[in-house]
């Protein structure tokens, strides 16, 4: 495989708020007149592909909302339009303790349209992780992809400087049958997400309004509502 590159993520604090899809259009035009858009990076697709043990023990731990959590992902971006995707593919492990987060990312010098149609079961989906076990060697040795999502994300930047992303239309596309016995679903969550990355212990008071779109903050874990969305122990 090619050569990989790894870039560590400085410590952050991280609050998630969930939202009504169908609020979602009014939050992108109220947070589009009190922050930024981020121009580095504009609104795209995040595909997202989440790994995991034979037992799914990582997803038992946001089940039993264990202190201390691991995600380990395959992710790439894309255009809105689902047109070909030309940038970095990122394999990364996020570690959270409590609120605060610490991520490790390797850029895999793999195109994503060498993955875009390539089955989970694939075996180059764990080779992918190679890089990253030399960063993160305590890493499980038996990972596999379990299931792969898309969603749309939007980007803004504030005073601190703080992050903001509101991602939208988040729906499983692919699942591994050697890690999930059902099928993926054609309807997306019934949820966006509004998440504020920065400093500071709470939400800044211009960002507070948000609650007002009927968002609520949560623990909110992509993994865990779309492994619950397909096997449908939720709607």
């Amino acid at each position: 495989m090619a050569r990989q590159v790894a870039v560590r993520a400085e410590p952050q604090l991280e609050l998630k708020y969930l939202l009504p899809q169908s609020r979602a259009p009014f939050a992108k035009a109220w947070l589009a007149s009190v922050v930024r858009p981020e121009r580095e990076y504009p609104p795209a697709l995040v595909i997202t592909t989440y790994y995991d043990t034979p037992r799914l023990e990582l997803l038992d731990e946001k089940i039993d909302s264990d202190y201390l959590k691991t995600k380990v992902r395959v992710r790439w971006y894309g255009p809105l339009d689902r047109g070909p995707a030309t940038g970095p593919v990122f394999a990364e492990c996020k570690l959270r303790e409590g609120a605060t987060r610490d991520k490790q990312r390797v850029v895999a010098h793999v195109r994503p349209a060498d993955l875009e149609s390539l089955p989970l079961s694939a075996p180059l989906w764990p080779a992918l992780l190679d890089g990253l076990r030399r960063e993160v060697p305590d890493l499980p040795a038996d990972l596999a992809p379990v299931m792969q999502v898309i969603y749309a994300r939007d980007r803004f930047t504030d005073a601190g400087p703080a992050r903001i992303a509101l991602d939208t239309d988040i729906s499983v596309v692919a699942v591994n049958p050697e890690r999930l016995s059902c099928p993926p679903r054609a309807d997306s969550l019934p949820w966006a997400v509004f998440e504020y990355k920065g400093r500071g212990g709470d939400l800044p008071a211009r960002l507070a309004p948000v609650t007002r779109l009927g968002a609520r903050r949560s623990a909110f874990s992509k993994y865990l509502a779309c492994y619950e969305h397909v096997t449908r122990r939720i709607a």
